[in-house]
C-alpha cells in the first residue's frame, strides 16, 4: 500500500503545482514498486513515464501542465481501482 500512497501523493502534489513536469517524472521514476503491484501499477507507471517523456520533448511547454494532469488522472484511476479491489 505504500507504493499506492506514494503515487497518489506525487500525483496530487503535481496537480497542486508544487513541482514541474520534470520533477514529477523524476519522482515517479524513483518510486519502488512492491512485488505484489508490479503487474498492475508497474505497467501503469511505465506508460505514464513514457507519456511524460513524450510530453516533455514533443509538446509545447505551455501544454505541460494540461497533459501532465491527464497522466496523473490516469494513474490515480489505476491506484483507486487497486485500492478498491483490496478492500
Amino acid at each position: 500500500m505504500r507504493t499506492l500512497e506514494a503515487i497518489s501523493t506525487i500525483c496530487t502534489a503535481f496537480k497542486e503545482e508544487k513541482f514541474d513536469i520534470e520533477e514529477f517524472q523524476y519522482r515517479l521514476e524513483s518510486i519502488i514498486v512492491s512485488d505484489e503491484l508490479k503487474q498492475s501499477v508497474g505497467k501503469a507507471r511505465f506508460k505514464a513515464l513514457n507519456r511524460l517523456e513524450e510530453i516533455r520533448f514533443c509538446s509545447l511547454e505551455s501544454n505541460f501542465k494540461k497533459y501532465g494532469v491527464e497522466v496523473t488522472d490516469t494513474l490515480l484511476e489505476v491506484v483507486n481501482r487497486i485500492k478498491e479491489s483490496k478492500k
